[in-house]
Order: C-alpha cells, then sequence, then structure tokens
C-alpha cells in the first residue's frame, strides 16, 4: 500500500472508537488494495474434503478475484491451482466440480495433469522447435494448502503462520461443529450461489457476531415463535429468543461468533411448517449430546446452539439454526457485490432420517428466507453508499464497548451477552492490519 494511503484508511477504520467509514465498503482503490493485501496473505477457504474423496475429484472456487481448482491426488494428498493457462490465462476447467485426471485450455489446447504439471501441447516440435520447457509451464500451484477437520484452506503467502496458528482460539469453538461425533462431518447437498449486490464485508461482519440484525430483519421468520393468539409487535420472536443466555466471543485473528450457551430443550419451541423436521434434528442432537460431551468436554457439548461465527477473512458458519447447520464464503467480486456461497453440514454419523430433515429445513432456512433477508438489506446499503455525502458517514459500531472480558472456560475476548459490536470492531481492526502492513502482519 502506499505510504500516502495508510493514514486516510486508519482514520475510516477507528475501531478504538467504534467508528467505521463508508468509503471502505464502496471506493474500488480500497478493493484493489484488499485484493493484493488481504486475500493474497490470509488463510482462504477453499472446500470440504468429502466434495473431493476421490484422484482426480475436483472442486473450483476463488481466493479473492482468482480462480482456483482443489483437486485430490493420486497420494491422497490435496493441491490447489491457479485455474489460469500460462499460456494466455484462460481457466483451463470452466465446470463447478467433477472428476479429471488432466484439464486441456480451450483455446490452444495445452494440457496439464491433475497435479497441474503440463503435459503436451500442440506443435511442440513444429511451432516450439522442442524448446519449449514443460516443467517449467505448469500451473501455479498454491503453497499452502492444510486443512482442519475436513475443511481445506489455501494461502499464497509462504510467510502465513500454520493454520492451526492462524485459526488460534476459532478452533475451539470450530469443533463444536466439526467434532462432535466420530467420522466428522460432510456437507449435504450441492453448493448454493447467491449473487449480492453488496460488499463483502457486510456479509462477513454479521457472521463475526451480529444477532442484534435478527430481531428486525427476520422478523418473519421471528414470527414462527410467537403465540398467534396473541398480539405482539414485529420481531418479538427473536427478541424473546435473545433473552436466552449467550456469549460473543472475539480474537485477535479477526475471527468472531455468537452462540447460545443452553440445551437444546432450553429453546422455545418452533412453531409452523417445519417443526417436525426442526424436533427430528433438535432431538438428534439432543441424543448426541453425551457423545459429544466425551469427546469435547461439557462445556464444548452444549456450545454453541442456534450460533454463527466466521474464520477471517469471508469463511462463514451457522451452527444448528433452525434445524440446519451450514458453512459460507463470501467471494467478492468488485467492490459493489459478491458471491455467496453455502452449503449444508452434517456429522456423518446422522441417520438418514436427520439428514433429510436438515435438508428440508436449509432450503427454508437459511438458504430460503433468511439469506432473501440478509441479501435485501447489503444491497440497500451498497445502494444507499452510491453517494459521495453517504460514503463520507460514519457508522456507528459502538455497541457493548468496555464490556469485553475472559472467560475460565471460553477462549478469546468475550461479550457476556448474545448482542454486541465488539466481534465486529476485531474484525475491522483485523482488517486495517493486513491493509496497512508490508509484511505478514503481527498480533503485536
Amino acid at each position: 500500500m502506499r505510504a500516502n494511503k495508510i493514514e486516510p484508511l486508519a482514520q475510516m477504520v477507528d475501531w478504538e472508537h467504534g467508528l467505521i467509514t463508508g468509503r471502505i465498503f464502496a471506493d474500488e482503490e480500497i478493493y484493489r488494495q484488499e485484493a493484493e493485501q488481504l486475500f493474497l496473505r490470509t488463510w482462504n477457504f477453499l472446500a470440504h474434503e468429502e466434495q473431493i474423496k476421490n484422484y482426480g475429484d475436483f472442486f473450483s472456487t476463488y481466493i479473492g478475484g482468482d480462480r482456483i481448482l482443489v483437486v485430490r491426488q493420486s497420494d491422497g494428498s490435496i493441491k490447489a491451482l491457479l485455474n489460469a493457462c500460462r499460456h494466455r490465462g484462460l481457466s483451463v476447467c470452466r465446470v463447478d466440480f467433477g472428476n479429471a485426471k488432466s484439464f486441456t485450455c480451450p483455446f490452444h489446447g495445452w494440457t496439464y495433469d491433475a497435479a497441474g504439471n503440463l503435459r503436451s501441447a500442440p506443435n511442440l516440435e513444429s511451432g516450439y522447435h522442442s524448446k519449449l520447457d514443460k516443467s517449467q509451464w505448469g500451473l501455479i500451484a498454491v503453497p499452502r494448502v492444510e486443512s482442519y477437520k475436513g475443511l481445506i484452506f489455501g494461502c499464497f503467502d509462504p510467510n502465513a503462520p500454520s493454520l492451526l496458528d492462524y485459526l488460534g482460539e476459532m478452533a475451539w469453538y470450530l469443533d463444536c461443529l466439526l467434532d462432535r461425533r466420530e467420522g466428522g462431518t460432510e456437507v449435504i447437498g450441492r453448493v448454493h450461489k447467491i449473487r449480492v449486490k453488496g460488499n463483502w464485508k457486510l456479509a462477513a461482519e454479521q457472521f463475526a457476531g451480529d444477532n442484534y440484525h435478527a430481531i428486525m430483519t427476520h422478523v418473519s421468520v421471528g414470527s414462527a415463535w410467537a403465540d398467534p393468539r396473541a398480539r405482539q409487535t414485529p420481531g418479538a420472536g427473536f427478541a424473546k429468543i435473545m433473552e436466552q443466555p449467550g456469549r460473543q466471543f472475539s480474537s485477535r485473528q479477526g475471527h468472531g461468533m455468537a452462540g447460545f450457551l443452553v440445551k437444546r430443550s432450553g429453546l422455545p419451541s418452533f412453531r409452523g411448517p417445519l417443526s417436525e423436521d426442526y424436533e427430528i434434528v433438535s432431538n438428534y442432537y439432543q441424543s448426541t449430546r453425551a457423545e459429544a460431551a466425551n469427546r469435547l468436554g461439557a462445556e464444548r457439548a452444549n456450545c454453541p446452539t442456534d450460533g454463527a461465527g466466521l474464520v477471517f477473512p469471508n469463511f462463514g458458519f451457522l451452527s444448528m439454526v433452525l434445524g440446519s447447520s451450514t458453512i459460507a464464503v463470501f467471494h467478492p467480486r468488485g467492490p459493489h457485490q459478491f458471491d455467496h456461497w453455502r452449503w449444508g453440514i452434517v456429522d456423518k454419523a446422522a441417520p438418514k432420517d436427520v439428514k433429510e430433515a436438515m435438508v428440508r429445513c436449509l432450503h427454508v432456512w437459511p438458504i430460503g428466507a433468511a439469506d432473501a433477508d440478509d441479501g435485501e438489506n447489503w444491497g440497500g446499503i451498497q445502494s444507499t453508499l452510491s453517494g459521495p455525502m453517504a460514503q463520507r458517514l460514519k457508522f456507528n459500531y459502538q455497541m457493548g464497548m468496555g464490556e469485553e472480558c475472559t472467560d475460565d472456560v471460553y477462549p478469546g475476548t468475550i461479550n457476556p451477552n448474545m448482542i454486541g459490536e465488539f466481534p465486529q470492531r476485531q474484525f475491522y481492526r483485523r482488517w486495517l492490519e493486513y491493509m496497512t502492513s508490508e509484511n505478514w502482519p503481527s498480533l503485536d
């Protein structure tokens, strides 16, 4: 980043006072700096291991704006390859997933194997006169690829810490979703993709711990908890839920989450068309709580329930929200839009009827109602930020300021309430460190 940009950006992100300037969501130059300073240096979610179980299985995804192919190798390892032919840069694979032992560029026919090595090119003798060194022209590999309990991440920065160190305290919370039962997890259904006309950070900060929005944004879903015989104000259903005991967590790495700390039976009962499926899934989690407690301890067996979280910068998850658990990633498409990808995730050992019930819950919530609600908000904010005066606004991120603490049980910095904006402040603190540092940012 140029030196003359550092000070203005630091002024726009005043995380210490909870003030964030709207321009960071709409500025083209800031987005270009994110592409270099942030996405090329962070660990980015690529795929779930169950999506590429066999040799040659591949999944097409992104790191920031770069197209990436995640491919299972013959020895069982995983490679992530820049999906760009070394001849002219056209993508060598233009489908979402599948199985292939080679990838051929449709422009001039350069062909690469599953490991990214250049195997052949037309006219090697008559055109290149046997002077093309194929060993030097393979697909560019992402230098760092590591997995955490089924989740595959990639990083372009060779100086970045290990994935486990990068996750830090967040790994403790991820285990509540990923390691409840022997065998781990699997994704259910195909990836659900939505193009959102908003900045990717709006989604990321929401997953980092914004329960505040649910009371009003998801009022129609919240009415499922309302007594149909009673007259209640909009949002009363979710407002009642937010009174349940819970915590927010945030780390210096920029990760964050919020979740309830009560057993499933302690939450208000769900009413509505999915009540039967919701009970099937809820009863399953209740019946497997003892196994989870043996693996993770009693605290994590009860945490989180109905929780949302974010692994910085753009990998989100929902754990047991209205009968379904999901993982998500927010791929930027410039400053004004992003692709919201979402999968269902479930214990691999779960019975068939539980998985089927979860899929039905997933299609209505969150992929159905919730994503539509959220996308409307994110798009509306972006539309407002098309004006120069709106971009100068200082947005208020001050909720819960000064209430942060530590806990003997739960790692990281904790807000002892379900609602607050400390995770969002920490998210932008970390974002600013990446944007203004020349080398991999230190936590000091």
